[in-house]
């Protein structure tokens, strides 16, 4: 039996529970206890009743996400066993919680059996760990390290990738002993294509600054003494939930509007290749090179297709196109994936975000320039 039913613009959660007071714990409340998602205690359990629109957010899994948890408790609510396969979702956590490492889905009311069966297999791949080298088929995939191609990307140009040279899974249990493998490789491969200006998307330059200034001598260590390396500092909420606005979600970085802006600034003023990365080179890379592809004119196909290769890095996660879709959709409309017609005067998706990108008050000249930089035609 499910936890809830939709009500026509509402959702009402029923547990048939006892004991101390509840809270709902998901996506929608940034995984925070809230007042607002508390329980009310009636005599068959709990009751709590949000409309649809306060719990739209959707998380890695590409769906509303969440948990239960007591007032005072510092773990979730056991994860009932026997949930319908397909409702829940790998919680993607380091450490095993008390929900057993699961988080309950609220999905669509129209959700069909083959979804739901993709669901349960998109869960079950993302427990996935490769923890030595010999279990990847490549050393770009070890390093979530590839070119991104797609409508008039020149070849060699644009690459993305794992954080270089700060650890983001070095207290991991069982990613630790790879870390510093996977980031050695993705410096070698930056090397290697010749990169010349690298956009980081998850430091401040003071933060970089203060880590490279006693770090050993490097290939990215000289192009950020030459100058070379550009910042754009956004946070994972920001890209995929505030993508519609210029509100960032911390203080010391940007709102993604001018988040996207400095980065079409810094290509048009900078040497190529590129490359972006941000820590785990998956969300805010995925979204800045979405954009890019599309600005460039690739097909919704080829951006999904990069997108989604990030899940084979094999960490214990997992990221939906869906999440993807949505942060494309709030910035630029659905329009944004559609192709283009010459009958029809519609240039599809890069007419789009050049649009967008002359509404947020970037010159043309500057978006031309980005995007002679990207195709090599100059």
């Amino acid at each position: 039996m499910l936890h809830y039913r939709y009500k026509e613009h509402d959702v009402i959660f029923t547990l048939p529970l006892q004991g101390k007071p509840l809270y709902l714990v998901g996506t929608f409340s940034n995984w925070q206890k809230q007042a607002a998602f508390k329980f009310e205690k009636v005599e068959s359990g709990y009751v709590l009743k949000k409309s649809r629109n306060d719990l739209n957010k959707i998380g890695n899994s590409g769906y509303i996400e969440y948990c239960l948890w007591g007032e005072d408790d510092s773990q979730p609510l056991p994860f009932i066993k026997d949930y319908p396969v397909g409702y829940f979702f790998n919680s993607q956590s380091f450490d095993c919680q008390g929900n057993g490492g699961c988080n309950y889905l609220l999905l669509p009311e129209n959700i069909n059996q083959a979804e739901l069966e993709q669901i349960g297999k998109d869960s079950e791949r993302s427990l996935t760990v490769k923890k030595t080298s010999a279990e990847f088929s490549s050393e770009h995939t070890l390093a979530n390290f590839r070119q991104v191609t797609g409508g008039d990307l020149a070849a060699g140009v644009l690459f993305r990738s794992y954080h270089p040279v700060i650890p983001s899974r070095s207290e991991h249990p069982l990613l630790s002993d790879i870390e510093a493998q996977r980031q050695q490789t993705a410096m070698r491969l930056l090397e290697e294509h010749h990169v010349r200006t690298v956009i980081n998307l998850s430091e401040t330059s003071e933060e970089l600054t203060n880590f490279l200034r006693l770090a050993p001598l490097s290939y990215y260590k000289a192009l950020w003494s030459e100058g070379q390396v550009k910042h754009a500092p956004m946070a994972y909420e920001t890209v995929y939930f505030m993508s519609d606005r210029d509100e960032s979600f911390n203080a010391d970085e940007l709102g993604f509007q001018t988040g996207i802006q400095t980065i079409i600034r810094h290509i048009a003023s900078s040497p190529g290749p590129y490359h972006v990365h941000c820590r785990l080179g998956s969300d805010r890379t995925g979204v800045v090179v979405a954009f890019l592809q599309l600005l460039m004119g690739a097909g919704k196909a080829e951006v999904e297709q990069n997108y989604l290769r990030t899940n084979e890095m094999a960490i214990g996660e997992f990221r939906s196109f869906r999440l993807l879709e949505q942060a494309l959709y709030r910035a630029l409309g659905e329009g944004c994936f559609e192709a283009g017609s010459l009958e029809a005067g519609s240039f599809g998706g890069s007419s789009v975000v050049k649009d967008y990108l002359l509404q947020l008050g970037l010159p043309c000249s500057v978006i031309d320039r980005a995007c002679q930089h990207l195709s090599c035609n100059e």
